[in-house]
């Protein structure tokens, strides 16, 4: 059960029922603000609505519509080893990534798959060592898989991970990225001269209404990823990586 939701709209109407009981004065208008921003950036519907212009660009399909030389998927998040837990985990994005190129290396096409990854060294082992793990367990050769493993950014992907596809010959890419964050992902590689075929693993759908009804925090995580895409491509921009 989530517990956030209802906690998050019952603020919503604590906050209703105190801006209502205000009484007329300056101050009125930042407590209507605050409810205002509350529901921006917490109502489920106004975060799939901030995710379209990312997003409408890519058909909900399970397989490319092209075909492509190599599947290329990138990293998110991966935690690195603790005291409790001594090996790193692949966070909930990256899993989700991982299993995505090893459902088409299975079901659309037994293409070598590139793990783009760098991380933090000195904690624990490259993303895209722990990547790898992922795809092994979920059907997809050793023998058939490439790391990159000095990237720390989404440029970096591309840059790094654009000499090992390179100097096997290819061209073109099936790239693995929630649809979200494809644009910019999609337009690094094309910077590095790849024709990339996107290859979404996940989409922004709406969902039952009980859910869709509530303020979430998961509408606010959703609507973070929005800001950071765009406010990333904005920069990639100005500096001349897409």
């Amino acid at each position: 059960m989530d517990y956030t939701a209802p906690l998050l709209s019952v603020a919503f109407v604590l906050g209703l029922i105190g801006a209502l009981r205000i009484p007329a004065c300056k101050g009125k208008k930042w407590v209507w603000a605050g409810l205002l921003g509350l529901v921006l950036i917490s109502w489920p519907p106004l975060d799939w609505l901030f995710s379209r212009p990312l997003e409408v660009w890519y058909p909900v399909r399970p397989t490319p519509r092209s075909p492509a030389d190599a599947i290329v998927v990138l990293s998110a998040a991966v935690e690195p080893p603790i005291y409790e837990r001594p090996f790193a985990l692949a966070g909930h994005d990256t899993y989700g990534r991982c299993r995505m190129a090893a459902w088409l290396y299975k079901n659309w096409s037994a293409l070598p798959v590139l793990a783009c990854g760098g991380g933090a060294k000195s904690r624990g082992p490259s993303f895209a060592a722990s990547m790898r793990e992922v795809l092994v367990k979920e059907g997809v050769p050793d023998s058939d898989m490439w790391a990159e493993e000095r990237s720390q950014t989404t440029y970096e992907n591309a840059l790094y991970g654009a000499e090992i596809l390179r100097r096997h010959g290819v061209k073109r890419i099936a790239l693995v990225v929630e649809a979200q964050s494809m644009i910019r992902a999609a337009a690094c590689f094309r910077k590095q001269g790849f024709v990339v075929v996107p290859a979404p693993s996940d989409f922004r759908e709406l969902g039952p209404l009980r859910e869709e009804l509530l303020l979430s925090w998961q509408a606010v995580r959703r609507n973070e990823i929005t800001l950071h895409e765009v406010l990333g491509l904005l920069w990639y921009k100005l500096h001349g990586w897409i």
